[in-house]
């Protein structure tokens, strides 16, 4: 926001009575070209009176918040005097990025299509496709990670970002700036996968199920929650992967990380789509794994409901066997609530995505020192929800 110097009171007054004047007269030519139809019905009249309203305010918060004025005024953002049912002024996008970088090459389809898109539609489902995220082997274990804010793009401009939080920082974090960069240990466990093929071989008992990795995403959430110091921090992760992988209920800390009381809390998250693509480079040998999953999350507060739609998409290379880099974007939408402001900005922008943060990850596994016949080996291992350790 820019900031303007006021120089002279009196040509402050000045400039404030000619805006009202103008907005008067503005107010009073469109009132009476609309009461010129007489049998109007009172309907219209009310949708007359709410444009006229809203064309005023912007005729005021243009000539209050001009950069030609010499005083002093905070510029608010361009909707800031619009009425909550109007809608927004689309803008350029508006883009913050690290001096020096540019997005990596992309090897998969999925990730071109999400992570380089500058255009987003929310991520569908595909018909008889999994409930769960299944990432290949070389993932499984215990990673150390750090990821660090590349870029954050705003495709319609900062009026339609739907929070203060996102515009200063990102979903990870309030305060997260460009360029910070945040380290947290992650879980990959295998299990066994309930696949059509699996489903198969169990039920016509034709071999061993076929094994399969996923994230253990209780764990993660609380890592990344510690990590990232979030304003409520998350205390407890309820989740069932056999059950219902798609749905997960974290609880809220009722003190927030600067000491302030926030209540109890409780977030819902719903997995609503997914889907994955693997890669092989045959350049180096290596595998490319993308995976793009979208969410939905309703937090319970102290006389408030709040409802955020995000979509995570992450492509990941191996560099070797104990290490792999990772391109990642997360995507936020507005929810399409019929009565409120939001709910307009979303048809406004036809459901897409309002913002973009995009990551570089760089993974180094945790492996577990054992001895074996006099020597030192070291092995990936990770405990799972249920306590138990696994080892490759």
């Amino acid at each position: 926001m820019k900031t303007f110097v006021r120089k002279d009171r009196r040509l402050q007054r000045e400039l404030l009575r000619i805006s009202i004047i103008l907005a008067a007269l503005h107010f009073s030519s469109a009132w009476n070209s609309k009461s010129d139809t007489t049998s109007s019905p009172s309907t219209t009249q009310s949708i007359g009176r709410r444009k006229v309203l809203a064309t005023t305010s912007a005729c005021v918060s243009s000539i209050l918040f001009s950069p030609q004025n010499n005083w002093i005024v905070h510029a608010d953002p361009m909707n800031a005097l619009l009425p909550s049912g109007s809608e927004g002024i689309l803008q350029q996008p508006t883009i913050v990025t690290q001096p020096g970088w540019t997005m990596p090459k992309l090897y998969t389809k999925l990730g071109n299509s999400r992570i380089g898109a500058n255009s987003l539609s929310p991520l569908q489902q595909l018909p008889f496709s999994s409930q769960e995220l299944y990432y290949p082997s070389f993932l499984f274990g215990e990673w150390k990670v750090t990821a660090t804010l590349k870029q954050k793009i705003f495709p319609f401009g900062k009026d339609f970002v739907p929070s203060r939080s996102l515009l200063e920082g990102s979903p990870r974090n309030r305060s997260e700036q460009v360029g910070d960069s945040t380290s947290y240990l992650v879980h990959y466990f295998s299990t066994l996968a309930d696949t059509p093929a699996n489903q198969v071989v169990v039920n016509l008992g034709l071999g061993v199920p076929e094994p399969k990795v996923i994230a253990d995403r209780a764990y993660n959430i609380l890592s990344m929650s510690r990590a990232y110091k979030q304003l409520s921090p998350v205390e407890t992760v309820d989740w069932d992967y056999r059950k219902d992988p798609t749905r997960l209920t974290l609880q809220m800390g009722s003190i927030a990380e600067d000491l302030r009381p926030m209540g109890q809390r409780r977030s819902e998250i719903y997995l609503t789509a997914r889907q994955s693509e693997e890669e092989f480079d045959e350049n180096t040998g290596t595998t490319i794994y993308c995976s793009s999953e979208r969410s939905r999350s309703v937090t319970v507060g102290p006389g408030s409901v709040s409802a955020n739609d995000q979509e995570v998409t992450s492509e990941y290379h191996q560099v070797d066997d104990d290490h792999v880099t990772a391109t990642s974007r997360i995507a936020v939408f507005l929810t399409p609530n019929p009565n409120s402001r939001e709910g307009v900005l979303w048809q406004q922008v036809s459901g897409k995505a309002v913002a973009f943060y995009d990551y570089e990850f760089s993974m180094e596994r945790v492996l577990e020192e054992f001895e074996q016949s006099g020597n030192k080996i070291f092995r990936p291992c990770v405990k799972t929800p249920k306590d138990v350790v696994q080892c490759a």
